[in-house]
């Protein structure tokens, strides 16, 4: 068929609940995306926008990109953050691969305060409009290509990691293979988390509590603190598994008031409270864990949370109302009737996994150690719970695995590693396709170090990683390789 017959025929889609945005050819190679760079190079490719109505007030967006020279693959991109605008940063590498790429707007375009009592909303953000995205990509596949997608993966990270779990739980028929890094998957408490450490840094008018050299400090001295106890590997500037018992956490500040005793009480006392994590305050139970140590200085850590005010601070105002002052949170009454709004739609917290298991679905999930976002214990204890629900590790290895990447922050730009390859170079995806396709499990990752983390400078140095529960990294023990390669 013809360009301009392929175009006209992408037009006349039509799908349930669903309306044509923008459609169009494009060939020569560049695409100006609205608040993005110039993509540059990509090969020939047919881009289709749509809206999306669910509910009486819930409105969502999908775009799917559709290469003249197809791989027979639908791939799901993931979003981040609160979303609300489509994710372009991936498209380019995967189109130019020959993957038909698919993203969600995830119906937050309308800004945070479209979410205020508004479940649709809710519903979209949590799992519908990801569901809805999929459904309507590989429609539109049929539709313009004449045949379904040979396979379906989907790959996320941090909010899109969220997603990623969403589908595996809830949707077990959408995907073959998943990737879900970083997963926020537990998001009523990850923001009461990012709240509690607000509300234990910030201090009123222009006081800080920590200056940049004293955020350093921390840092590099609880740092030392592991090195001492042998824990990680010897030289290392970052901590491989910050263990954190009230008794450990009491050692660690020990130490950081001996070797540093211009730390305050009132220092000490804040990084006590974001350490442990947020707390009940009529029972004093722990109720989410806290921000790993060694992850201070980076995004998400210390400095953010000195400031007033929080891009994280969405589910409140969507529950409590506009006018709600989230420093007012009470971390007792006011959690449960978060919960109760936003725990059903917000959450993927299903532990089991047996429908995505049963029709060969494979699914790979990481965390970085040092990554104050989104704190690596939570989803260790999210796959601990699905190892106990499906009958162990031995089991789960067939179509689950969890790797924890030493040193990571929610980004690239930590002290430790920074991208995940096998030991041949491939990618995640990859790797994934390998799982699934050839029934090659991944045994071992290499955690990389790129320097600034840049995957075209030079290699710092590269980590064996092994999956969680293996016996190269037992339930809760230490990772064990210290593998450098110069």
């Amino acid at each position: 068929m013809e360009t301009i017959n392929r175009l006209q025929h992408l037009r006349q889609f039509q799908f349930p609940e669903t309306e044509i945005a923008a459609a169009a050819y494009k060939n020569s190679g560049t695409f100006q995306a609205p608040k993005h760079p110039l993509m540059e190079g990509l090969p020939p490719f047919h881009r289709m926008l749509l809206k999306i109505h669910s509910g009486e007030q819930g409105l969502s967006h999908t775009e799917i990109w559709l290469p003249d020279r197809w791989n027979g693959i639908l791939l799901g991109i993931g979003n981040g953050g609160m979303a609300g605008s489509i994710a372009y940063g991936a498209f380019p590498e995967y189109l130019k691969a020959g993957y038909a790429v698919a993203n969600s707007d995830m119906g937050t375009s309308r800004g945070e305060r479209s979410g205020i009592q508004n479940p649709d909303v809710w519903k979209d953000f949590g799992w519908r409009a990801t569901h809805q995205m999929t459904l309507a990509a590989k429609a539109v596949i049929h539709w313009h290509y004449g045949n379904d997608p040979d396979f379906c993966y989907f790959i996320g990270g941090s909010t899109g990691g969220q997603q990623s779990l969403v589908l595996a739980q809830r949707f077990p028929e959408d995907y073959d293979g998943i990737i879900a890094g970083v997963p926020a998957n537990n998001r009523t408490m990850l923001h009461t988390y990012f709240l509690w450490n607000h509300v234990h840094l910030y201090r009123p008018g222009e006081r800080t509590l920590f200056s940049q050299e004293e955020i350093i400090a921390v840092t590099d001295l609880v740092t030392s603190f592991f090195q001492e106890r042998k824990d990680g590997c010897p030289g290392d500037q970052f901590i491989s598994l910050p263990q954190a018992s009230e008794q450990l956490i009491d050692e660690a500040l020990a130490y950081l008031s001996e070797k540093h005793p211009a730390f305050t009480k009132e220092q000490l006392d804040a990084l006590q409270a974001v350490y442990t994590g947020p707390v009940n305050p009529r029972t004093g139970r722990r109720i989410y864990n806290g921000m790993p140590m060694g992850s201070e200085p980076y995004h998400c850590g210390i400095e953010q949370c000195q400031k007033r005010g929080d891009s994280n601070f969405y589910p409140f105002y969507w529950v409590f109302g506009e006018d709600y002052d989230p420093y007012s949170f009470d971390f007792d009454h006011d959690l449960d009737r978060l919960n109760d709004a936003l725990a059903e739609d917000l959450n993927a917290n299903s532990a089991d996994l047996s429908a995505f298991q049963a029709r060969g679905g494979k699914l790979l999930m990481y965390s970085g150690s040092a990554d104050p976002c989104v704190p690596f214990p939570d989803a260790m204890r999210y796959y601990e719970r699905v190892l106990e629900n499906m009958g162990g590790y031995e089991i789960v290895k067939d179509f689950f695995r969890y790797f924890l990447m030493p040193g990571r922050d929610h980004g690239n730009t930590g002290r430790g590693t920074n991208a995940l390859s096998s030991l041949e170079g491939k990618s995640e995806l990859e790797l994934l396709r390998d799982w699934k396709e050839k029934g090659i499990a991944p045994m071992s990752l290499q955690a990389i170090r790129y320097r600034n983390g840049d995957p075209k400078a030079e290699v710092e140095f590269i980590r064996t990683i092994y999956p969680y529960g293996s016996e190269y990294f037992p339930l809760g023990c230490c990772p064990p390789s210290c593998e450098q390669y110069d």
